[in-house]
């Protein structure tokens, strides 16, 4: 007697007590499933349009691991400067940061204390006008505009003196050297050398003149 086994359409040969689940190897399919840590049920695992399994949270990498051919992360490092931060961007597919760039930040300040910079100030007579107390330790540059806007005779000169304090109760000269500031002339007035503050004394002439000056400094 010849057995002959049995085909499909196909062609694929059924043998006896082998379950099929398809026709053809290539159209078997299977779900996988998986417990929801939130809701503890068991719930299928999905996959997007492309194929692509979506992960949430956070993936934990080992001392020293690098990530390579990743073409889907991007992120964002926050860096505080000052009041505003800064975005550092991690470009995607990459984990090389190559380039950060930094404004500087710049304080222009009325030199005696107002609102608006280079309020006019009053010298009186052989009067004294101290300016206001400027912390320039973490100053990269720093300097302040002067001018003495009389404009009669150089009875109206003034002259100044740039003075430094590591605690604003104890203060010295700068220089011994005084600064003339004819009337109707503006100067810039730098700081030779160095303790964490500064600010600058004013003597007035034979009359009355005003001044605007102003604090300007970068880091």
């Amino acid at each position: 007697m010849v057995m002959v086994n049995p085909k499909n359409k196909n062609g694929v040969i059924i043998m006896p007590g082998m379950p099929i689940f398809q026709d053809l190897p290539s159209q078997l399919k299977g779900q996988i499933y998986v417990l929801d840590s939130t809701t503890q049920t068991v719930v299928p695992l999905q996959v997007d349009d492309a194929g692509s399994l979506a992960v949430n949270g956070t993936v934990d990498l080992n001392a020293g691991a690098t990530i390579d051919n990743i073409t889907n992360i991007t992120n964002d490092v926050k860096i505080v400067n000052g009041a505003d931060p800064l975005e550092v961007g991690l470009n995607s597919g990459s984990n090389v940061i190559g380039k950060v760039e930094n404004e500087l930040v710049f304080t222009n300040l009325d030199a005696f204390g107002e609102d608006t910079p280079l309020t006019p100030m009053t010298v009186g007579t052989s009067a004294s006008v101290v300016s206001e107390v400027q912390d320039i330790s973490k100053e990269n540059s720093y300097n302040w505009f002067i001018k003495n806007t009389g404009e009669d005779s150089s009875d109206q000169n003034i002259t100044l003196v740039v003075e430094l304090s590591p605690d604003q109760t104890n203060w010295i000269e700068d220089t011994a050297v005084e600064i003339e500031i004819p009337f109707n002339t503006a100067k810039m007035i730098t700081i030779n050398n160095f303790l964490q503050y500064a600010r600058f004394t004013i003597t007035g002439g034979a009359a009355e003149t005003t001044v605007i000056s102003c604090f300007q400094a970068q880091h």
